[in-house]
């Protein structure tokens, strides 16, 4: 991105530098910053990022936006009103100026699986960009478009807290394909009702064109009910799927296999993890596939090449078969009870290990107690919490 391309987003001052600078990468931590990189620096509940520029470049920063003046004659700086709005902007610019189809995913769990098998089955056929780790925010969102080189698609996590803010990532990330995975009562605490979480998880449609293609699940009670007339909506599911549905699936404690059929033809497919979540984490990854184009045998070869992010249904065999399913990067009560559906499925003594789960309001101790009956009802051997 050029620096005259950041100022024109931006709405901001060239104090110093060359215009037709190229910038090669941007980051809003100075220590991670190198030669032709912008350091944007953002203020936050305990630091100013404006306090680093210095170090920034320090370390090889080659350019700055900032809020303040800086006593600097030697890099490129451009004064902005507001670095996070300007940090958007930049990536809005991007998006709306490069050939570049944008797939959201959000929900109130499995939004990572589902980004990481969505992404397996585009990078198939289309040089694809991911986000990484939990960069799924106001800050972590606009960084991840900002990577954006000559890849053909991007595949964009999109979480949020509280309603407006998925809102905002639309309107940056402006999706032309978007999926919703569930509704469940992850940040209940914050919004108050599941009725507020459909409503938020909802406003990923805010940025997306008219016949744009939206996919959900269907099994999900609270999404069943959604009616969006001006986009293609496609209702994925196992129990209740209407346009793509799962077949014959059989679920065990290496994997999962279902069947779907498209134009007229029955397509099985292998997934390498176990999990009735990651049947349903498959159908919404075909679905975007094949509206990209993408053969139904690449759709299943993506599939079975997934890899999961750290943290999220790990299994790793230990000694005397012991078998540890690590599922510890989050927490809510759909999350939980998934785990337990996998670990239900194995013919061994089953530990379960649950710490709390967060953001629950006045609906914390009710949902806990959900997890304990989920756990006798499973005939799980030992539960620690």
């Amino acid at each position: 991105m050029r620096v005259s391309e950041i100022v024109e987003a931006t709405g901001g001052k060239l104090i110093c530098g060359n215009s037709n600078q190229e910038i090669v990468g941007f980051s809003q931590d100075s220590r991670k910053v190198s030669a032709g990189m912008m350091y944007i620096p953002i203020i936050g509940e305990r630091f100013d990022g404006h306090d680093f520029i210095k170090n920034a470049f320090e370390n090889g920063a080659s350019a700055v936006i900032s809020d303040r003046d800086i006593d600097d004659s030697e890099h490129i700086i451009i004064k902005v009103k507001d670095t996070l709005k300007a940090l958007q902007d930049m990536a809005h610019y991007l998006r709306k100026h490069r050939k570049v189809k944008v797939v959201g995913i959000t929900g109130s769990v499995g939004k990572t699986s589902t980004r990481d098998m969505v992404y397996s089955v585009i990078k198939q056929q289309y040089k694809t960009l991911k986000t990484e780790g939990n960069y799924n925010n106001a800050i972590g969102l606009p960084l991840t478009i900002l990577r954006l080189k000559d890849e053909q698609v991007m595949v964009l996590e999109m979480g949020m807290n509280h309603l407006k803010e998925m809102e905002e990532l639309s309107m940056i990330a402006c999706p032309d394909i978007s999926a919703i995975t569930n509704v469940g009562t992850a940040h209940i605490g914050e919004l108050g009702s599941r009725e507020n979480i459909l409503k938020a998880k909802m406003e990923i449609i805010t940025g997306m064109s008219d016949d744009s293609m939206l996919v959900i699940n269907n099994d999900n009670d609270m999404l069943s009910t959604v009616e969006v007339e001006r986009l293609n909506l496609i209702r994925v599911g196992i129990d209740n799927g209407v346009d793509f549905k799962a077949r014959n699936v059989v679920l065990s404690d290496e994997g999962s296999t279902f069947d779907f059929e498209y134009k007229g033809k029955v397509y099985s497919v292998d997934v390498p993890v176990p999990g009735k979540h990651f049947v349903m984490n498959a159908l919404i990854a075909i679905a975007i596939g094949l509206q990209l184009d993408i053969s139904p045998e690449q759709c299943i070869k993506g599939v079975k090449e997934f890899e999961l992010t750290r943290n999220r249904m790990d299994i790793v065999e230990l000694k005397n078969n012991i078998t540890l399913i690590d599922g510890t990067y989050n927490a809510s009560e759909d999350s939980m009870k998934s785990s337990i559906d996998v670990l239900a499925t194995y013919k061994r003594r089953k530990i379960a290990v649950l710490a709390d789960m967060l953001e629950l309001g006045e609906y914390s101790e009710q949902l806990h107690r959900n997890i304990g009956m989920y756990v006798a009802k499973n005939k799980i051997d030992i539960l620690v919490a």
